[in-house]
Protein backbone atom coordinates (compact mmCIF):
# COMPACT_ATOMS: atom_id res chain seq x y z
CA UNK A 1 0.00 0.00 0.00
CA UNK A 2 1.57 3.63 -0.53
CA UNK A 3 2.86 5.84 2.21
CA UNK A 4 0.35 8.93 3.44
CA UNK A 5 1.68 12.43 3.99
CA UNK A 6 4.99 11.31 3.86
CA UNK A 7 7.37 11.52 0.95
CA UNK A 8 10.11 8.89 0.04
CA UNK A 9 12.59 8.91 3.42
CA UNK A 10 10.50 11.34 5.14
CA UNK A 11 10.19 9.02 8.09
CA UNK A 12 13.81 8.42 8.19
CA UNK A 13 14.77 11.96 7.83
CA UNK A 14 12.30 13.20 10.67
CA UNK A 15 14.00 10.09 12.95
CA UNK A 16 17.65 11.57 11.87
CA UNK A 17 16.35 14.94 13.07
CA UNK A 18 15.09 13.92 16.13
CA UNK A 19 17.97 11.63 16.94
CA UNK A 20 20.31 15.11 16.73
CA UNK A 21 18.06 16.45 18.84
CA UNK A 22 18.35 13.93 21.39
CA UNK A 23 22.45 13.36 20.85
CA UNK A 24 22.56 17.20 21.05
CA UNK A 25 20.74 17.28 24.60
CA UNK A 26 23.83 14.85 25.76
CA UNK A 27 22.34 14.59 29.39
CA UNK A 28 18.89 14.21 28.62
CA UNK A 29 18.41 10.11 28.56
CA UNK A 30 20.84 10.43 31.58
CA UNK A 31 17.79 12.78 33.14
CA UNK A 32 14.94 10.75 32.24
CA UNK A 33 16.56 7.94 34.16
CA UNK A 34 16.77 9.86 37.28
CA UNK A 35 13.05 9.36 37.56
CA UNK A 36 12.25 13.40 38.54
CA UNK A 37 8.53 12.31 36.80
CA UNK A 38 5.63 10.40 38.61
CA UNK A 39 5.84 7.00 39.33
CA UNK A 40 2.10 5.96 39.61
CA UNK A 41 -0.73 6.05 37.21
CA UNK A 42 -4.08 5.20 38.44
CA UNK A 43 -6.64 4.20 35.32
CA UNK A 44 -9.89 4.17 36.24
CA UNK A 45 -11.87 3.61 33.21
CA UNK A 46 -14.70 6.72 32.75
CA UNK A 47 -14.28 7.64 36.38
CA UNK A 48 -15.18 11.60 36.91
CA UNK A 49 -14.72 12.96 40.28
CA UNK A 50 -14.69 16.64 42.23
CA UNK A 51 -11.59 18.03 42.19
CA UNK A 52 -12.20 18.44 46.06
CA UNK A 53 -12.13 14.85 46.23
CA UNK A 54 -8.06 14.63 45.03
CA UNK A 55 -5.97 13.42 47.37
CA UNK A 56 -2.92 15.47 48.15
CA UNK A 57 -0.19 14.87 45.54
CA UNK A 58 -2.70 14.11 42.67
CA UNK A 59 -2.72 15.69 39.33
CA UNK A 60 -5.98 14.59 37.48
CA UNK A 61 -5.37 14.62 33.81
CA UNK A 62 -7.97 15.08 30.51
CA UNK A 63 -11.47 14.88 32.11
CA UNK A 64 -10.88 12.59 35.43
CA UNK A 65 -11.71 16.02 37.14
CA UNK A 66 -13.86 18.35 35.12
CA UNK A 67 -11.99 21.66 33.95
CA UNK A 68 -8.38 22.84 34.56
CA UNK A 69 -7.84 23.98 38.68
CA UNK A 70 -4.86 24.31 40.90
CA UNK A 71 -4.78 23.85 45.06
CA UNK A 72 -1.16 24.65 45.14
CA UNK A 73 -0.65 24.30 48.72
CA UNK A 74 -2.95 21.56 48.89
CA UNK A 75 -0.80 19.91 45.71
CA UNK A 76 -3.29 19.06 43.71
CA UNK A 77 -3.88 19.72 40.02
CA UNK A 78 -6.32 19.53 37.40
CA UNK A 79 -5.05 19.50 34.11
CA UNK A 80 -8.23 19.82 31.51
CA UNK A 81 -10.03 21.08 28.47
CA UNK A 82 -12.84 19.22 28.24
CA UNK A 83 -15.47 21.23 30.95
CA UNK A 84 -15.57 24.39 33.13
CA UNK A 85 -13.82 26.22 29.75
CA UNK A 86 -13.79 28.00 26.90
CA UNK A 87 -12.34 25.95 24.18
CA UNK A 88 -11.10 28.15 21.81
CA UNK A 89 -9.03 29.76 24.42
CA UNK A 90 -7.83 26.19 26.30
CA UNK A 91 -5.01 24.58 25.49
CA UNK A 92 -4.76 20.60 25.25
CA UNK A 93 -4.19 18.42 28.25
CA UNK A 94 -0.64 17.54 27.05
CA UNK A 95 0.14 21.33 26.46
CA UNK A 96 -1.02 22.19 29.86
CA UNK A 97 1.29 19.83 31.37
CA UNK A 98 4.30 20.78 29.19
CA UNK A 99 3.64 24.77 30.17
CA UNK A 100 3.59 23.64 33.95
CA UNK A 101 6.89 21.47 33.26
CA UNK A 102 8.34 24.82 31.80
CA UNK A 103 7.30 26.95 33.95
CA UNK A 104 8.82 24.78 37.10
CA UNK A 105 6.33 22.34 37.96
CA UNK A 106 8.36 19.22 40.01
CA UNK A 107 5.82 15.92 39.58
CA UNK A 108 7.94 13.67 41.63
CA UNK A 109 6.00 11.61 44.05
CA UNK A 110 2.99 12.80 42.31
CA UNK A 111 -0.10 10.14 41.12
CA UNK A 112 -1.62 10.68 38.21
CA UNK A 113 -5.27 10.03 37.61
CA UNK A 114 -6.78 9.01 34.02
CA UNK A 115 -9.80 7.68 32.93
CA UNK A 116 -9.30 6.80 29.53
CA UNK A 117 -6.19 6.49 27.13
CA UNK A 118 -6.09 8.66 23.96
CA UNK A 119 -3.25 10.34 22.56
CA UNK A 120 -3.30 13.81 24.60
CA UNK A 121 -3.67 11.56 27.72
CA UNK A 122 -0.98 9.42 26.81
CA UNK A 123 1.48 12.25 25.93
CA UNK A 124 0.77 14.42 29.03
CA UNK A 125 1.34 11.05 31.19
CA UNK A 126 4.59 10.85 28.87
CA UNK A 127 5.75 14.59 29.90
CA UNK A 128 4.82 13.69 33.36
CA UNK A 129 6.84 10.64 33.83
CA UNK A 130 9.95 12.37 31.61
CA UNK A 131 9.93 15.90 32.78
CA UNK A 132 13.09 16.91 31.66
CA UNK A 133 12.04 15.99 28.08
CA UNK A 134 10.24 19.42 27.92
CA UNK A 135 13.71 21.34 26.65
CA UNK A 136 14.06 18.75 24.09
CA UNK A 137 12.97 20.63 20.93
CA UNK A 138 11.80 17.16 19.06
CA UNK A 139 9.59 16.96 22.32
CA UNK A 140 8.16 20.44 22.36
CA UNK A 141 7.41 20.00 18.05
CA UNK A 142 5.23 17.19 19.07
CA UNK A 143 3.11 18.45 21.64
CA UNK A 144 2.84 21.65 20.17
CA UNK A 145 1.72 19.57 16.97
CA UNK A 146 -0.57 16.74 18.61
CA UNK A 147 -1.95 19.35 21.22
CA UNK A 148 -4.39 21.48 19.17
CA UNK A 149 -5.33 18.43 16.82
CA UNK A 150 -7.23 17.32 20.08
CA UNK A 151 -8.97 20.59 21.36
CA UNK A 152 -9.87 21.30 18.18
CA UNK A 153 -10.34 18.44 16.48
CA UNK A 154 -9.29 18.19 12.27
CA UNK A 155 -10.23 21.38 11.22
CA UNK A 156 -7.12 23.02 13.05
CA UNK A 157 -4.49 22.91 10.81
CA UNK A 158 -1.19 21.16 11.94
CA UNK A 159 2.28 22.54 12.77
CA UNK A 160 3.80 19.61 11.49
CA UNK A 161 1.49 17.05 9.53
CA UNK A 162 3.77 13.92 9.47
CA UNK A 163 4.27 13.92 12.79
CA UNK A 164 0.74 14.34 13.86
CA UNK A 165 -0.13 11.29 11.52
CA UNK A 166 3.03 8.94 12.79
CA UNK A 167 1.62 9.96 16.58
CA UNK A 168 -1.95 9.12 15.91
CA UNK A 169 -1.95 6.65 13.28
CA UNK A 170 1.54 4.86 14.50
CA UNK A 171 2.14 5.54 18.06
CA UNK A 172 -1.17 5.40 18.97
CA UNK A 173 -1.89 2.18 16.93
CA UNK A 174 -2.89 0.04 19.57
CA UNK A 175 -6.20 1.88 20.48
CA UNK A 176 -6.79 2.71 16.74
CA UNK A 177 -6.96 -0.83 16.14
CA UNK A 178 -9.58 -1.44 19.27
CA UNK A 179 -11.40 1.25 18.14
CA UNK A 180 -12.01 0.08 14.76
CA UNK A 181 -12.50 -3.51 16.20
CA UNK A 182 -14.82 -2.02 18.57
CA UNK A 183 -12.84 -4.09 21.32
CA UNK A 184 -11.67 -0.59 23.42
CA UNK A 185 -14.71 -1.25 25.85
CA UNK A 186 -13.28 -4.76 26.70
CA UNK A 187 -9.52 -3.38 26.50
CA UNK A 188 -7.31 -3.59 29.61
CA UNK A 189 -6.63 -0.14 29.81
CA UNK A 190 -3.36 0.05 32.13
CA UNK A 191 -1.65 -2.64 29.61
CA UNK A 192 -2.63 -0.42 26.70
CA UNK A 193 -1.12 2.52 28.21
CA UNK A 194 2.16 0.87 29.07
CA UNK A 195 2.23 0.01 25.38
CA UNK A 196 1.55 3.34 23.67
CA UNK A 197 3.71 5.23 26.31
CA UNK A 198 6.83 2.82 25.41
CA UNK A 199 6.07 3.65 21.44
CA UNK A 200 6.59 7.26 22.84
CA UNK A 201 9.88 6.56 23.89
CA UNK A 202 10.91 4.74 20.93
CA UNK A 203 9.82 7.95 18.68
CA UNK A 204 11.62 10.33 20.65
CA UNK A 205 14.42 8.08 20.17
CA UNK A 206 14.26 8.04 17.09
CA UNK A 207 13.92 4.06 16.85
CA UNK A 208 10.08 4.06 15.80
CA UNK A 209 10.00 2.44 13.08
CA UNK A 210 6.28 2.80 11.23
CA UNK A 211 5.19 3.69 7.96
CA UNK A 212 1.86 5.54 7.27
CA UNK A 213 0.14 3.48 4.75
CA UNK A 214 -2.86 5.01 2.59
CA UNK A 215 -5.92 4.87 5.21
CA UNK A 216 -9.94 3.48 3.85
CA UNK A 217 -11.80 6.18 3.69
CA UNK A 218 -14.70 5.28 6.63
CA UNK A 219 -17.77 4.51 5.58
CA UNK A 220 -20.69 6.30 6.97
CA UNK A 221 -24.55 7.42 6.07
CA UNK A 222 -26.29 10.25 6.90
CA UNK A 223 -28.91 9.28 8.59
CA UNK A 224 -31.06 12.19 9.90
CA UNK A 225 -31.04 15.68 8.98
CA UNK A 226 -31.92 18.38 11.79
CA UNK A 227 -32.40 22.16 11.40
CA UNK A 228 -29.16 22.69 10.33
CA UNK A 229 -27.22 19.63 11.63
CA UNK A 230 -26.85 16.22 10.90
CA UNK A 231 -26.65 12.95 12.43
CA UNK A 232 -24.16 10.02 10.72
CA UNK A 233 -23.72 6.61 11.38
CA UNK A 234 -19.93 4.95 10.40
CA UNK A 235 -17.57 2.31 10.93
CA UNK A 236 -14.18 4.97 11.37
CA UNK A 237 -13.62 8.77 12.76
CA UNK A 238 -15.65 11.23 9.91
CA UNK A 239 -15.68 14.56 11.67
CA UNK A 240 -12.38 15.34 9.27
CA UNK A 241 -14.83 14.17 5.96
CA UNK A 242 -17.67 15.88 7.05
CA UNK A 243 -16.25 19.17 7.75
CA UNK A 244 -14.43 19.18 4.27
CA UNK A 245 -17.75 18.57 2.87
CA UNK A 246 -18.98 21.80 4.31
CA UNK A 247 -21.14 20.32 7.56
CA UNK A 248 -20.08 22.25 10.73
CA UNK A 249 -22.70 20.72 13.28
CA UNK A 250 -22.03 16.94 13.57
CA UNK A 251 -23.78 14.13 16.15
CA UNK A 252 -21.56 10.93 14.62
CA UNK A 253 -22.44 7.31 16.12
CA UNK A 254 -20.81 3.91 15.91
CA UNK A 255 -22.91 0.83 17.20
CA UNK A 256 -20.47 -1.28 19.38
CA UNK A 257 -20.36 -5.20 19.93
CA UNK A 258 -22.29 -5.37 23.31
CA UNK A 259 -25.21 -3.36 21.46
CA UNK A 260 -24.13 0.18 22.99
CA UNK A 261 -24.03 3.29 20.66
CA UNK A 262 -20.69 5.63 21.06
CA UNK A 263 -22.45 9.25 20.35
CA UNK A 264 -19.92 12.00 19.34
CA UNK A 265 -21.14 15.61 19.17
CA UNK A 266 -19.00 18.15 17.64
CA UNK A 267 -19.16 21.40 16.16
CA UNK A 268 -16.21 23.15 13.99
CA UNK A 269 -15.22 25.31 16.29
CA UNK A 270 -17.06 28.02 19.29
CA UNK A 271 -17.33 30.14 16.46
CA UNK A 272 -20.36 28.29 15.10
CA UNK A 273 -23.47 28.94 16.79
CA UNK A 274 -26.91 27.21 17.08
CA UNK A 275 -25.25 24.35 18.07
CA UNK A 276 -24.78 24.65 22.16
CA UNK A 277 -22.93 21.21 22.82
CA UNK A 278 -22.23 22.19 26.32
CA UNK A 279 -21.21 22.23 29.03
CA UNK A 280 -22.98 19.34 30.28
CA UNK A 281 -23.94 20.80 33.63
CA UNK A 282 -25.52 24.07 31.70
CA UNK A 283 -28.94 24.22 30.98
CA UNK A 284 -30.44 24.56 27.49
CA UNK A 285 -27.36 22.69 26.10
CA UNK A 286 -27.26 19.53 24.31
CA UNK A 287 -25.36 17.47 26.79
CA UNK A 288 -27.33 18.63 29.46
CA UNK A 289 -30.53 17.69 27.75
CA UNK A 290 -29.36 14.21 27.19
CA UNK A 291 -28.13 13.99 30.81
CA UNK A 292 -31.22 14.47 32.09
CA UNK A 293 -32.38 11.07 30.19
CA UNK A 294 -29.29 9.33 30.19
CA UNK A 295 -26.72 10.61 32.86
CA UNK A 296 -22.99 10.11 31.90
CA UNK A 297 -22.64 12.19 29.14
CA UNK A 298 -19.55 14.84 28.94
CA UNK A 299 -17.31 17.07 26.92
CA UNK A 300 -17.35 20.98 26.77
CA UNK A 301 -18.16 23.81 24.42
CA UNK A 302 -17.13 22.37 21.22
CA UNK A 303 -17.05 18.43 21.41
CA UNK A 304 -18.73 16.06 23.36
CA UNK A 305 -20.13 12.07 23.93
CA UNK A 306 -21.79 9.83 25.21
CA UNK A 307 -21.11 8.12 28.74
CA UNK A 308 -17.86 5.99 29.11
CA UNK A 309 -19.10 3.38 31.81
CA UNK A 310 -16.87 1.65 33.80
CA UNK A 311 -18.08 -1.74 31.99
CA UNK A 312 -16.51 -0.19 28.81
CA UNK A 313 -20.38 0.30 27.07
CA UNK A 314 -21.72 3.66 26.39
CA UNK A 315 -25.24 4.82 25.51
CA UNK A 316 -28.40 3.06 25.53
CA UNK A 317 -29.88 5.70 23.85
CA UNK A 318 -31.29 4.94 20.39
CA UNK A 319 -30.68 7.16 17.36
CA UNK A 320 -33.91 8.46 16.97
CA UNK A 321 -33.89 9.31 20.62
CA UNK A 322 -30.76 11.39 20.28
CA UNK A 323 -31.92 13.21 17.70
CA UNK A 324 -35.22 14.00 18.93
CA UNK A 325 -33.66 15.19 22.01
CA UNK A 326 -30.54 17.32 19.82
CA UNK A 327 -33.14 18.95 17.55
CA UNK A 328 -35.61 20.21 20.53
CA UNK A 329 -32.70 21.98 21.87
CA UNK A 330 -31.62 23.15 18.64
CA UNK A 331 -34.62 24.49 17.83
CA UNK A 332 -35.17 26.30 21.23
CA UNK A 333 -32.10 28.51 20.56
CA UNK A 334 -32.90 29.62 17.13
CA UNK A 335 -37.03 30.46 18.25
CA UNK A 336 -35.25 32.67 21.18
CA UNK A 337 -33.78 34.69 18.18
Amino acid sequence: MKEKFLPQNGLEKMNQDQSSEVKNSENLEKKVQEKKGIEKVIVERGVVIPFEKLPPKSIALDGYVEGPAIDVEGERFSFDHHAGCIRLFTRSTAQQVMDALLLGFEPKDFTAYINDVDGDTTLAVWLLKNPEAVNNKFVRELVESVGPIDSHGPSYPPLNEQLVNVFYYGVMKPVVDLQRARKYGEANLEELLAVCLENIDKLIEGKFDYRLQEEKEPNFEITHQGDGWIMAKSDGYIFNILYEKGYKRIVAYQEQSDGSIAYTIGKKSDLVKDFPIGPHNKPGTILYALNQREPGWGGGSTIGGAPRNSDGSRSRLAPDDVFQIVEKVVKSVKNKK
